[in-house]
């Protein structure tokens, strides 16, 4: 037999169950909008700097998003290399390297007596590597194919390990990081460049925040030796161990 309060009961249920509904389906919405504003703030280009990091399928389109005058702007290569206080003759170990953005300028600080160390997981961006150093006559710019687990660095081989954009795309940093401190020669450093963990035009979403970094390369047993903030989208961390 139903009563007036068996009745009462179910239409209540039978409400809360729609509210329920309506409420998930509204953060559902929600969610959905804020994500597309997220990657939208970004722009195109935010998304193809994503991407590339992900797969080279297509090395003149990356090279054009890589090289282009629009990152020169904001990424301010000169004075990055500037702030590594490379000296003729240092070993620096360009981990990420992607089309040698980076590590061809390196070559040219570091002079014919040192080297630069281009280090990519992608064959075929190691490939265009070798074709730009032969290209800009860099004998001392030199790609690796390495493992993403790995760098491949022999002991004590180093003075820097630069990496710039490729830090958030290691797995187990932390042990990464440890397997790092054996490839340094005595005072070698460890330098980062990576995305603040806020909005910004450029960059990847989400981005690892300058704080995680620091703690975990203090798990890794190195220290902060000095953080600048001379990038407008970057910071710019080194360590020691």
């Amino acid at each position: 037999m139903i009563t007036d309060n068996n009745l009462r009961t179910e239409q209540g249920e039978s409400m809360r169950r729609r509210f329920l509904r309506s409420t998930v389906l509204g953060v559902v919405l929600v969610i959905t909008v804020f994500v597309y504003f997220v990657i939208g703030a970004g722009g195109e280009q935010t998304r193809q700097m994503e991407d590339v990091h992900h797969g080279f399928s297509d090395i003149g389109q990356w090279s054009q998003i890589l090289e282009g005058p629009e990152r020169d702007k904001w990424q301010k290569p000169d004075e990055v290399v500037k702030n590594l206080n490379l000296k003729p003759g240092d070993v620096i170990a360009d981990i990420g390297a992607g089309t040698g953005y980076f590590t061809r300028r390196f070559a040219v600080a570091v002079g014919p007596e040192g080297k630069a160390l281009g280090l990519e997981i992608e064959p075929s961006m190691v490939a265009h590597m070798k074709e730009d150093a032969q290209k800009l006559k860099l004998p001392n710019y030199e790609p690796r194919l390495v493992r993403p687990d790995d760098p491949e660095l022999g002991s004590r081989s180093v003075d820097v390990i630069f990496l710039c954009d490729a830090y958030h795309h290691i797995g187990n940093r932390v042990a990464y990081l440890k397997r790092l401190t054996k490839s340094l020669k005595p005072n070698g450093r460890v330098v980062i460049v990576d995305f603040h963990d806020r909005p910004s035009p450029v960059g990847p979403v989400p981005k690892l925040s300058e704080q995680i970094v620091i703690k975990e390369f203090q798990q890794a047993g190195y220290y902060l030796i000095r953080s600048l903030d001379f990038l407008p989208y970057q910071y710019f961390l080194e360590f020691g161990s």
